[in-house]
């Protein structure tokens, strides 16, 4: 066997080694990018989630939220993102919360635990009891 590995490789090796290694590999990748896309609609499931309940009020103008963050992706140069996606990432989030449990730690704590925070939300003011009068 070991007098195999120092011959040297006809054509139709060649051919079929690279072939091999292209389709073990092209499979590997597209199973990765499978993985990373369900990860960034779940993630993008979770951010809209938690946006809408840190106010009840968010609930009932849910859909028209959507829109506005879609037509912002959408100028900030994201391609395919709309409202209707972002529905669906959110539904599979909330269908499927135990994912959670199967991000690597490094991912949680990169996407879920504050390196991308969703930002503050913005509190208006009560009138000052001087411009009541």
């Amino acid at each position: 066997m070991n007098q195999q590995k120092n011959m040297p490789l006809t054509f139709e090796q060649l051919i079929s080694s690279i072939r091999q290694a292209h389709e073990q590999l092209a499979a590997q990748a597209g199973r990765a990018v499978n993985i990373s896309l369900t990860l960034r609609n779940w993630v993008i499931g979770h951010y809209i989630h938690k946006y809408e309940q840190n106010d009840a009020d968010r609930a009932q103008y849910g859909e028209r939220l959507l829109d506005r963050v879609a037509e912002q992706l959408q100028k900030s140069g994201l391609k395919r993102i709309e409202s209707r996606e972002l529905r669906r990432y959110r539904q599979f989030y909330q269908i499927y919360p135990q994912i959670r449990e199967s991000v690597t730690p490094e991912l949680k704590r990169l996407l879920l635990e504050g390196e991308f925070p969703l930002p503050a939300k913005k509190r208006e003011s009560p009138p000052s009891l001087s411009s009541r009068t």
